[in-house]
């Protein structure tokens, strides 16, 4: 007469047991860490060139005074001008081609400037000072530039320099190189500008 009960009270002590066991593995389960999308930024590229000519003078924009300024306290050119501007928007590298006419051609004498850009590996870090650095693995930049010869023939030629891992303040224009143009009385710098997009 009470082997059934018997067996009832035994399934439902078992029952109440794995129940507990169930509840107990479910809460100290390990969460799953979830997954956050890389930062963005966004990259630009200017390209200044310097020279004594008197043509282009307040052709620089407001945000690149102050690297003209420093410019100036190191060469002696008296006028800059802005021939590029480059954006892009990046979480990692960049890889850039295009034609340009950073020259300043005239339409009837143009011929094709190639110019090539690229960055890989874009972090920010803060420094000792609480203000933040952009770093990258390298910066390249690249241009096959025409020269035209005395019998008219154009002959191209490959300018360019390649920087490994360099450093610069967020969101300030910095001079990170220069190169010589096919015009004796030239320089080309290359200034980047990174910060961190809003989105």
């Amino acid at each position: 007469m009470n082997k059934p009960k018997t067996i009832f009270t035994i399934s439902s002590f078992l029952f109440v047991c794995l129940l507990s066991l169930t509840n107990s593995f479910a809460q100290t389960e390990t969460p799953r860490p979830q997954m956050q999308a890389e930062p963005s930024y966004e990259v630009v590229l200017h390209i200044l060139t310097a020279s004594n000519s008197a043509s282009g003078r307040l052709s620089v924009p407001q945000p690149l005074s102050n690297v003209v300024k420093k410019l100036k306290n190191t060469y002696s050119f008296s006028n800059y001008r802005l021939d590029s501007t480059y954006l892009q928007r990046t979480a990692g590298s960049i890889e850039f081609k295009s034609v340009s006419n950073v020259l300043n051609q005239n339409q009837e004498s143009f011929t094709p400037t190639f110019s090539d850009w690229s960055l890989v590996g874009i972090k920010s870090f803060p420094n000792t000072q609480e203000k933040k650095l952009i770093q990258f693995q390298s910066f390249r930049f690249g241009q096959r530039v025409p020269i035209r010869t005395s019998t008219g023939v154009v002959n191209y030629e490959q300018i360019g320099l390649s920087i490994q891992k360099i450093s610069l303040p967020e969101n300030v224009p910095t001079v990170v190189g220069s190169l010589s143009t096919s015009k004796p009385d030239e320089l080309m710098f290359l200034v980047l500008t990174v910060k961190p997009t809003e989105e």
